[in-house]
């Protein structure tokens, strides 16, 4: 195998959350409001062959996953390294000198932990006689920090350098509590101004030995079915995601978007599909256009399709980001949560066969390996799973380096 000390693998979508962050009850008081047979096929998934099957297959991965977020966050650090480890079942897939993938090895591989900001609109109402709890944004930021200092601490040899996203929804702060989060948690750009000699993983590991709450996130989170709209109507909301486009274009800090018509939804199902849609981003693009925007998931439904009423064919999300990756210099998408099935490569790759045939090559290097873990337990037993069928498909091994090892690099600014 090829082994090179500066290649790192990058998994740039994956979440790490307890129990304790994530607001079950507005999720399923939404899931019943909203539920249509579309939606449920969706959320139950099609892949077993008969509805008992499928539901008792739902069930246990839901226990798996619950499982996993009752513990803290420092040990779901060392469950997703141990994993891949093969401590629980499988072959191992980390040796002495890192991670073996693609026929190459690995040193390190980098997290870009997805937070998520649950703290309910101003305007929402629950029908619980006692109130949402509101752990505040702040908290789980520093209850980050804790954890990535003490994984540090406990396994300073350790396969995973961590730099996780900041989850913000504007909607939920003023104007002012907005610029203050914002101002007060991008200390990780300075860090990378003091050294400016300093790239790639010498880069990373520099960073990773000045963690705190000012100084470990790489960029930025939004999720339009919680409530995020790109771009508000009302002008006081258009100011805040303005302030925030703005501030990350300056700064070449990331954003990633959830982009697909599944999710953690608590808001209405059409409000959540029309600001997850890409087309609306692209007000967004034309007023920045050097946003550095990743589309997560690639686009890709969920749910049942049913053929536009008049028979016209419509584009696909997919197509309508790689449209968007012709257009505009910092456009990205990653994968995540498909490669639970190896039939999604094989798909993916025949997509990407068809942009080459028509000379639209930049997809080359827009695209981002990510597993969306551990919400991907819905769809398949562990961390280490998604890896192997990585690993196995027959995608381009060059190609699947560079989705992990090489675009990372210039999506994350090293």
């Amino acid at each position: 195998m090829k082994k090179l000390d500066t290649e790192y693998f990058f998994d740039c979508h994956c979440h790490t959350m307890t129990l304790g962050q994530v607001n079950v009850t507005s999720f399923l008081e939404n899931l019943l409001k909203n539920a249509d047979l579309e939606v449920l096929l969706g959320i139950v998934g099609g892949n077993a062959k008969s509805r008992d099957k499928r539901i008792s297959s739902q069930i246990k991965n839901v226990f798996n996953l619950l499982t996993l977020m009752q513990n803290d966050l420092v040990d779901i650090f060392y469950t997703m390294e141990d994993d891949l480890k093969g401590k629980y079942e499988g072959e191992s897939l980390v040796d002495e000198q890192g991670l073996l993938m693609n026929g190459r090895i690995y040193s390190k591989l980098v997290l870009t932990p997805l937070l998520m900001d649950f703290k309910p609109l101003p305007e929402a109402e629950s029908s619980t006689h006692y109130p949402q709890p509101r752990k505040e944004l702040r908290t789980v930021i520093n209850e980050y920090a804790f954890a990535i200092k003490q994984y540090y601490k406990e396994r300073p040899n350790g396969l995973l350098h961590i730099f996780p996203f900041l989850g913000i929804n504007p909607a939920a702060y003023t104007q002012k509590e907005l610029e203050s989060i914002i101002e007060d948690s991008f200390d990780f750009y300075s860090l990378k101004k003091m050294a400016p000699s300093v790239r790639g993983s010498g880069l990373l590991t520099m960073m990773a030995g000045h963690i705190s709450p000012k100084k470990m996130f790489a960029g930025i989170k939004l999720y339009p079915p919680m409530g995020f709209d790109p771009w508000p109507e009302d002008k006081e909301e258009r100011k805040k995601v303005e302030y925030l486009y703005s501030y990350a274009q300056g700064a070449s800090i990331p954003i990633t978007t959830h982009c697909n018509d599944g999710g953690f939804v608590t808001v209405d199902y059409k409000h959540a599909y029309r600001n997850t849609d890409p087309a609306t981003w692209e007000k967004v693009l034309e007023r920045f256009p050097d946003l550095k925007l990743n589309f997560a998931h690639a686009g890709v439904s969920t749910t049942l399709q049913f053929p536009n009423l008049f028979g016209k064919k419509e584009k696909s999300w997919t197509e309508r980001i790689f449209d968007l990756m012709d257009r505009y210099e910092h456009v990205y998408t990653d994968f995540s949560f498909n490669g639970i099935s190896p039939k999604f490569y094989e798909k993916f790759s025949r997509q990407l066969l068809e942009l080459e045939e028509a000379g639209r090559t930049r997809y080359r290097d827009r695209i981002l390996f990510g597993t969306d873990f551990m919400i991907n337990l819905m769809g398949i037993r562990s961390y280490r799973d998604y890896y192997s069928i990585y690993n196995n498909t027959k995608m381009n091994q060059e190609l699947k380096h560079r989705f992990a090892s090489v675009n990372p690099l210039s999506f994350l600014n090293l």
